[in-house]
């Protein structure tokens, strides 16, 4: 009859074991985060810049937009630059190259710039950013 116990309460460990990994709960969480390379912003004059990189996402999005916060040396906010770029339908899994302009409006010319990409068009609160990421200028 202890045997038997035993060999129930195996089971049980094993299917609780095997849904668990299947389901995630023992994964890096890493997985779950956009693939961003080679971000880069190039001055091109005149209060433009080009900000360029390659995006992967690990799951479908509706929409991804990318907005960049310029600062200067002091660590104040030089610009807000909204609807650097935008996609519909961002695919799974698939490399996507990503290119748009900033703009800065007036002769200021930035230390550093955050990055962020963001889900929802109409809610663009960047504590809520699917990623971001500090570039020195």
């Amino acid at each position: 009859m202890k045997k038997r116990y035993i060999l129930i309460l195996s089971l049980i460990l094993a299917i609780v074991s095997i849904s668990a990994v299947s389901a995630g709960l023992f994964g890096s969480g890493d997985n779950d985060k956009l693939k961003v390379e080679d971000l880069k912003i190039s001055d091109e004059g005149y209060g433009s810049y080009d900000v360029t990189c390659k995006l992967e996402s690990p799951k479908e999005y509706d929409y991804l937009e990318m907005i960049v916060v310029f600062y200067d040396d002091s660590g104040s906010i030089i610009e807000k630059s909204p609807l650097v770029w935008n996609m519909l339908d961002v695919p799974k899994d698939q490399s996507i190259k990503v290119s748009g302009n900033a703009y800065i409006a007036g002769d200021d010319s930035p230390a550093k710039a955050d990055v962020f990409f963001v889900d929802d068009s109409l809610n663009t609160d960047l504590n809520k950013a699917v990623y971001n990421e500090t570039i020195k200028m």
